[in-house]
């Protein structure tokens, strides 16, 4: 019996890079206004991000603390005070983190989701830092879990156990939707939780495992999940 479907959000429910070069935009535009002596912009943002990780690899899984680090470290490049650099630092995140919860979902996301949690309880598993109690989407989950709050990112099961401890429900009691077939799909099946892959033209290599499920569109979940159940009555 499924009690439980979870949702990988970024790709899967919303499209990330036009999510996040919007937040991104949201706060270049707060510095410009505030810090004109800025001395980095988007692309230079983005190329000290990778420098960072190369020094501070544990920030890998730390989406937020590593976006936090990256606008410290402008900000100290660009002659502001070092007495409000941790003051600073927190509005620029509030900024960018607010921009980032305005997500747009694919057409027909939110129809489907409605209808799956009149049925099933709805959650989040992410590596990503969208908060989903601060998008259009929170009356409908009932928990989130990111690899920053629990301190490991898919594909490690523990942020997967998390769920699973939090709901009370046998990972076969699951259903867990996402679009990489290695973060999301692998991880998942090599726990016993039943996958649907959510695929497009972008990724259409699958991982070591097969979904039990795979789909091209939203739309199609309500559809995929009816045949899981399907199958679990046949064996």
């Amino acid at each position: 019996m499924i009690k439980v479907v979870a949702f990988d959000l970024d790709n899967t429910l919303w499209e990330s890079e036009i999510v996040i070069r919007r937040a991104e935009g949201r706060l270049m535009q707060w510095f410009k206004d505030n810090f004109p002596q800025l001395k980095y912009d988007t692309i230079d943002m983005r190329g000290l991000r990778q420098e960072v990780l190369k020094k501070h690899p544990e920030l890998s899984g730390k989406v937020t603390e590593l976006r936090r680090f990256i606008i410290s470290e402008i900000l100290k490049a660009s002659t502001v005070e070092t007495s409000s650099i941790d003051e600073t630092t927190n509005s620029a995140m509030k900024v960018f983190l607010e921009a980032r919860n305005e997500v747009e979902l694919f057409p027909g996301a939110i129809d489907v989701i409605k209808i799956l949690a009149k049925r099933y309880t709805i959650g989040a598993i992410t590596n990503g830092n969208a908060d989903i109690n601060s998008t259009t989407l929170a009356t409908y989950f009932s928990f989130s879990f990111t690899a920053e709050t629990v301190g490991s990112p898919k594909p490690c099961a523990k942020i997967f156990r998390h769920a699973l401890n939090f709901t009370k429900c046998l990972p076969q009691e699951m259903i867990y939707v996402g679009d990489d077939p290695i973060l999301d799909i692998d991880a998942a099946n090599a726990l016993g939780i039943h996958t649907v892959w959510l695929t497009d033209s972008k990724n259409t290599k699958g991982g070591n495992t097969k979904a039990n499920v795979k789909i091209n569109n939203i739309k199609e979940l309500t559809g995929a999940i009816s045949e899981i159940i399907q199958s679990l009555d046949q064996q």
